[in-house]
Formats: structure tokens, C-alpha cells, sequence
């Protein structure tokens, strides 16, 4: 079977989110999938680190890259060699096909906070991923809750819903020199300090996390820094604007983009991993924390309860007294190294190669 990839996702240099999914998927799919013929399309020449092509991995790469999913690519397929079926690593499909589709579904944020978004971005996300759904053959979730909200609010059949977990990497070694100075880069003096990993956005809730540590700050008097790692997203200057209200400026850490490198020294080196978001579709993070065994304390919704049941602290993202009380209870070192075990457990079922065995499954089910 033929199989066609939309693969810019992972055709990027920074690879956050999204684009960490579809890289890793990528990759796995290559090492896992001899029986196959895969055809990955891009907009612009592979990066090094894709899969090298093979008889059963190729590459097309074509433009114009302006509308590439919604005229080149469907054009391509329709005047090319026609694939068995046409695979999606994000919400879009082409938005015309001779071929049946699949896209991924990484979460339905969007609707629950329209006001959050340009109204392009919205529009976008709205009409484009309703109509990649309807035409859809199959469609894959990253989690149960998002299968739910699937069959919810587009009232798609369940059957025609297949759950893949996305997966976290194996942690690698790093030298101590390179994790101290990592850490000094930063202005991190030590390993006693909150991290918070993810786009500055706002369903992460970070007015609600500063609020909180600037409380745990007063009625304990510990100076105990809060890192945020990642890169601006979007309606992210009130962030800045809080925080000089309460006079954290020497307190909180802003990295912007990090490597992967950075990003899991931070990891490891952290008392805690904080992840208080109002709304995810699966949370990465925290199982990346968990499988270096770094404690973490998230939001009781509902696919941070799938994915870590109870092997972390979990918080309601409206009751900054309950963030508060968890950072004290995190000082515990009884409490960190019973949340370290059970987090380690936890992330042994999350990785990118049952992610793309999941995949392949639905692929060959289909076939």
C-alpha cells in the first residue's frame, strides 16, 4: 500500500508541539514499517535529520508554498501518482483528494476560547479542520478526552475514531559540564526551582501560575525561582505586565526557545514540573518530566487525568490556593520521591514507537 504524508510539520528547524509529533512519527514510522510504500510531500527540501529516503521512503518536494494544502497539494496528488491513502500529521487535509484521507486531531482548544486567536487563526482552525473532518475516511485522536470532544461536537461516528498516545523520547546523556552550563546560561544557580515548559499562550494559564508562586512567595518566604521555558505564542504581554505589577522581575526566568538539549536539562535539574493549563488535548511535558523522574503538579482536566491518573499533583486551574498549597507540599522530599517513582512508571507507556504502531495499525486496518 501507497501511503502519502503531509510531512512539513516536521520539516522544521525549531520543532515545538505539533511539529515534535510529526517529526517523531515520521522517524518511527520509517524504522517500524518495512511492508508499506510511504511518499512524503513537502514544500521545501527534507532537513537532514527526516529519514533518509529508501525504496519504500520517498520524498516530493513542489509549490507554490503559498496555499500549498489547499491548491499544490491537491493538484500534485490528483496529476501524480495517486497514494492508497493520504495521511495528515495535523488537523489539514488537502482540501480535495482522489484518494481517501486521515488527519490528526491534537485537541479542539480553539473552540472553548475563540477570543484567544486572530480572527484569521480562528477562521482557519474552525472551517479547516471541520472540513478535513467531514471528509475524513478515518480520523486519529491523540487521547481519549479528544476522541470524546470528537464525537461531541462534530458527532463523528466513534468507530471511525482511532486513539494513537503521542509518545515521549528516551532522556539523553548529558554531561554535567553541559548541564551546568546550561543552567548558568539561564542565571540558574541551582537545581532548587519551578519549571514551567510550553508556548507562552493563553490556555496554559500563566497569569494564574505567576499568582500563584508570587503567593507561595509571600506566606513562605522561600526564594525559590520559577523558570518558564519556551517561546512567545501570542497574547502573552499581560504576562509581563503581571509580573511587574507584583515585583517578580528578579524572580521568573524567561529561556524563550530552547533545544532539546536545554530543554531536558531543565527537566532534570527541576524541583518540579508545573503544568496548570486550562486546556490540552494530551500534555507532553509532563510525561517528558515523569521520565526523567521529575515530579509534576497539573490541572485535574480531563486528558491530564487520562494521561497521569495518579502519579502526580493534581490542581484546579481556578483555585490559585490549591497551586499555592501544592508548591509547599512539593518540598517534601518524601512526597518528590514517591511522585518520581510513579512518574516513572507512568512514562514507560508513552512512546513514539506505540505511537507509530498505533498508526501503522489504522493504516493497515484500513488497507
Amino acid at each position: 500500500m501507497l501511503i502519502g504524508i503531509d510531512g512539513n510539520e516536521a520539516n522544521v528547524k525549531n520543532r515545538v508541539g505539533v511539529n515534535q509529533y510529526a517529526y517523531h512519527l515520521l522517524v518511527n514510522l520509517n524504522r517500524l514499517d518495512s511492508k508499506n510504500h510511504y511518499t512524503i510531500y513537502l514544500k521545501k527540501s527534507p532537513l537532514p535529520d527526516l529519514p533518509t529516503p529508501s525504496p519504500n521512503w520517498q520524498y516530493q518536494v513542489f509549490g507554490p508554498e503559498k496555499f500549498w494544502t489547499r491548491f499544490a497539494l491537491p493538484l500534485h496528488l490528483f496529476f501524480g501518482p495517486k497514494p492508497s491513502l493520504f495521511f495528515s500529521l495535523s488537523h489539514y487535509s488537502p482540501s480535495f483528494s482522489p484518494c481517501p484521507t486521515i488527519p490528526t486531531i491534537h485537541d479542539l482548544g480553539y473552540l472553548q476560547s475563540p477570543k484567544q486567536f486572530t480572527k484569521k487563526d480562528f477562521y482557519q482552525l474552525t472551517h479547516w479542520t471541520q472540513s478535513s473532518l467531514k471528509k475524513a475516511s478515518r480520523v486519529i485522536a491523540v487521547s481519549e478526552f479528544t476522541k470524546s470532544e470528537l464525537q461531541k461536537i462534530y458527532h463523528l461516528d466513534p468507530e471511525n475514531i482511532s486513539v494513537a498516545y503521542n509518545g515521549v523520547d528516551n532522556p539523553p546523556v548529558i554531561s554535567s559540564s553541559t548541564s551546568t552550563a546550561t543552567l548558568l546560561k539561564f542565571g540558574i544557580k541551582n537545581s532548587n526551582f519551578f519549571l514551567y515548559l510550553g508556548t507562552l499562550k493563553p490556555n496554559k494559564n500563566l497569569p494564574f501560575l505567576i499568582q500563584a508562586y508570587s503567593q507561595f512567595r509571600q506566606s513562605t518566604k522561600e526564594s525559590i525561582p520559577l523558570v518558564i521555558a519556551g517561546k512567545k505564542g501570542w497574547l502573552f504581554d499581560s504576562i509581563f505586565q503581571l509580573i511587574t505589577s507584583l515585583k517578580l522581575q528578579d524572580s521568573i526566568i524567561f529561556t524563550d526557545f530552547i533545544s532539546e538539549t536545554e530543554k531536558w536539562i531543565l527537566l532534570k535539574n527541576a524541583t518540579c514540573l508545573l503544568l496548570p493549563s486550562l486546556y490540552e488535548g494530551f500534555g507532553i511535558p509532563a510525561i517528558e518530566a515523569q521520565k526523567i523522574g521529575t515530579p509534576v503538579i497539573a490541572s485535574n482536566i480531563p486528558p491530564l487525568q487520562e494521561i497521569l491518573k495518579q502519579s502526580a499533583i493534581l490542581i484546579d486551574p481556578l483555585t490559585q490556593s490549591e497551586l499555592t498549597d501544592a508548591l509547599v507540599k512539593i518540598q517534601s522530599a518524601s512526597i518528590r520521591q514517591k511522585l518520581s517513582e510513579t512518574g516513572l512508571k507512568n512514562a514507560q507507556k508513552y512512546t513514539w514507537e506505540n505511537t507509530a504502531l498505533s498508526v501503522i495499525k489504522v493504516f493497515n486496518d484500513f488497507g
